[in-house]
């Protein structure tokens, strides 16, 4: 396919996706987090309620388009006179829509895990979002997390393996032609309005010791 014509798919499939989502699927709170007992470690329980019934980001998977998903969680302790930041765990995932259209797949950049259905990658995708960040020492403590989703486009696949990975990309000698082209899509991409997420989410303040 050439450049002209996957900008055109583009331009179409962000017409497609650009259609306000029904009221009650906004309404939803697609992150929560909760404080999980002693039992765990104080851990915190982060949860994804269907997140992708979000009509935007279903579109994009249906038409092979990658989201990339990542999340940060704080631990914070409440102090005077401020909170202070004690620990952070970033993870990041990738799902797309398998090949030929036979289910999903869940990466990390090394490892791909293909399921059945848009439920069951959801589901896993939560277990591997799983943050296992506890504290170390008593006091009042709170966790505070966000979660960004982002649409790739198709040419970016490659490079989002490499980011996962922790790989710096490697410069490219006699290719800036080429970089600028593939950074001329990605805006093209970005400018097309093709849905991205930004949620966040913060439990109560818990007393541990």
């Amino acid at each position: 396919m050439t450049f002209a014509a996957r900008l055109a798919f583009a331009l179409f499939l962000a017409l497609a996706l650009l259609q306000p989502a029904p009221v009650h699927a906004q309404s939803r709170r697609p992150l929560t987090v909760s404080v999980g007992g002693a039992s765990v470690r104080w851990r915190p329980e982060v949860r994804l309620n269907g997140i992708l019934r979000d009509q935007a980001l279903r579109d994009a998977l249906q038409n092979g388009l990658p989201l990339r998903f990542h999340c940060r969680v704080e631990m914070w302790l409440k102090a005077e006179p401020f909170d202070q930041l004690v620990g952070v765990q970033e993870m990041s995932r990738a799902l797309l829509r398998a090949p030929l259209g036979e289910g999903y797949t869940l990466e990390d950049g090394r490892v791909q895990r293909r399921y059945s259905s848009m439920q069951a990658a959801e589901r896993a995708l939560q277990g591997a979002l799983a943050p296992t960040l506890h504290p170390a020492t008593g006091g009042r403590h709170y966790y505070l997390v966000r979660l960004n989703v982002e649409t790739l486009s198709l040419d970016e696949v490659d490079e989002l393996r490499r980011w996962l990975r922790g790989e710096a990309r490697p410069a490219e000698a006699g290719r800036h032609p080429r970089g600028v082209e593939r950074g001329v899509r990605r805006l093209f991409v970005r400018l097309l309005g093709l849905p991205s997420r930004r949620y966040e989410a913060r439990t109560a303040i818990f007393r541990v010791g």
